[in-house]
């Protein structure tokens, strides 16, 4: 990443989380039960750092969702998907990542 304004860009399978009534982060479900499967990427004022799947981010319009899966997107792709504001420091509880990923297959 020599060039000037070049950044790495990574992008993420995520789902919006909503918190429980014990203040857990819970999928957001359709009323069928189903989670719907958004793609965000890092952004050039994206603040924070991505540790790992089960982390949550911040969209651009203040929605938090869980990460799933990430992977490398080229730099000049980067306009196909919506950047994200920042990583969070909070994950889910493994169960409910797991139900997150068994949405991705």
């Amino acid at each position: 990443m020599s060039k000037k304004g070049k950044y790495e860009v990574l992008k993420f399978t995520c789902i919006p989380v909503e918190t429980d009534a014990d203040g857990k982060y819970q999928l957001k479900l359709d009323p069928a039960g189903n989670a719907k499967l958004h793609v965000w990427r890092i952004g050039k004022h994206t603040k924070g750092k991505y540790q790992g799947p089960g982390q949550l981010l911040m969209t651009e319009n203040n929605l938090t969702a869980v990460i799933l899966a990430a992977e490398p997107l080229a730099f000049k792709d980067r306009h196909s998907e919506t950047p994200m504001q920042r990583f969070l420091t909070a994950r889910v509880d493994d169960d409910v990542l797991q139900q997150g990923l068994a949405q991705l297959n």
